[in-house]
């Protein structure tokens, strides 16, 4: 809370990436869950709604010529590809919310996180890490839908990722999904208190 209304604040777009399997979905649905001034980013994507998506909740739409046009000018600041339609985060749609003082949280590839950094250094990128490689490992085989082939990928992926770790402002072990959810609401709190977000706060203290 903003005890200090002439300050005001603005949100922070919070990357949030890991492994397959570390469990970002259930960590971010729970962040979601206890903290209403934190929303999901929405994508824009170059596929045709599905029955019932709404535009601006699943996803945003588009056609192809414009989201390439979009990258060209700088306005998507990270997009992979997947069955001929592009998939990427605008940062216009971003930018409104933030300015809205709601913190964005994006449930991004590492890839997707290392692009940011690039085209949005203010962003705040957290690495969630399991609480052992054995234990991700586990995670991956419980889920039942993928052969053997496809989960010795997703484990060299991950052990490749995990080395990437470093390049992240914060590491955090989901040993937990609620300990998690803790340790990402204080980072946030944090840097909503840095000198940076309340320039100006003494000038205000002094005249009380």
């Amino acid at each position: 809370m903003n005890d200090y209304p002439q300050l005001k604040r603005r949100g922070l777009a919070v990357c949030v990436s890991g492994p397959s399997g570390v469990g970002k979905g259930t960590v971010i649905n729970e962040l979601l869950r206890r903290n209403s001034r934190v929303a999901h980013s929405v994508s824009l994507t170059t596929r045709s709604p599905r029955p019932g998506e709404q535009e601006g909740v699943a996803y945003y739409f588009t056609d192809k010529t414009h989201f390439e046009s979009l990258i060209e000018n700088g306005q998507i600041l990270e997009y992979d590809t997947y069955c001929d339609n592009y998939y990427g985060t605008p940062r216009e749609a971003l930018e409104q919310k933030i300015t809205q003082g709601i913190d964005v949280v994006l449930d991004i590839t590492v890839p997707g996180s290392l692009s940011i950094m690039e085209r949005y250094p203010e962003a705040l990128t957290l690495f969630l890490m399991p609480p052992s490689f054995s234990e991700l490992e586990h995670r991956l085989r419980r889920r039942g839908t993928e052969d053997e082939s496809v989960i010795l990928k997703r484990l060299q992926k991950a052990r490749d990722e995990i080395h990437m770790a470093h390049l992240f402002q914060y590491a955090i072990v989901n040993d937990s999904v609620s300990q998690a959810v803790d340790r990402i609401l204080h980072i946030i709190e944090a840097e909503h208190c840095r000198y940076i977000r309340q320039s100006g706060i003494e000038k205000m203290i002094l005249t009380r």
